[in-house]
């Protein structure tokens, strides 16, 4: 079974063949190389994939489990339908867990050194 919040997913083909995605660092650096982009350009891409983006992450994502993937099968695996995009959906999201928004914005940065400046020039008398 997958693990959603290791960045792990699965489909199945029509043909009833079963699939798992799992999206670790690994599976981002052949992504990279398939698609020939950094990993954040590939993510960022991801508001509007192309076929080519969707397929990289795809195949990288099939490596772990599907050691004799090719980035050709992956991209046409996308034509087995909804479920696929849906598990590379699903695999990003637990790849790249969002913060806890109840922590966003309660902590401030430190300014400075936190130690009071040291009054300069002449002493007064």
């Amino acid at each position: 079974m997958a693990n959603i919040q290791r960045g792990e997913a699965s489909f199945s083909a029509a043909d009833g063949t079963p699939y798992k995605i799992v999206l670790d660092f690994a599976a981002f650096a052949e992504a990279e190389e398939v698609a020939d982009m950094p990993v954040n350009d590939l993510l960022k891409a991801m508001a509007k994939p192309r076929l080519k983006h969707l397929g990289a992450i795809l195949y990288g994502g099939l490596l772990e489990h599907h050691p004799d993937m090719t980035p050709r099968r992956a991209l046409n695996l996308l034509g087995e339908g909804e479920a696929v995009g849906e598990a590379i959906a699903k695999a990003i999201q637990g790849a790249m867990p969002k913060l806890d928004p109840s922590a966003e914005g309660k902590a401030t940065a430190a300014r400075g050194t936190g130690t009071k400046p040291k009054p300069t020039g002449r002493a007064k008398t």
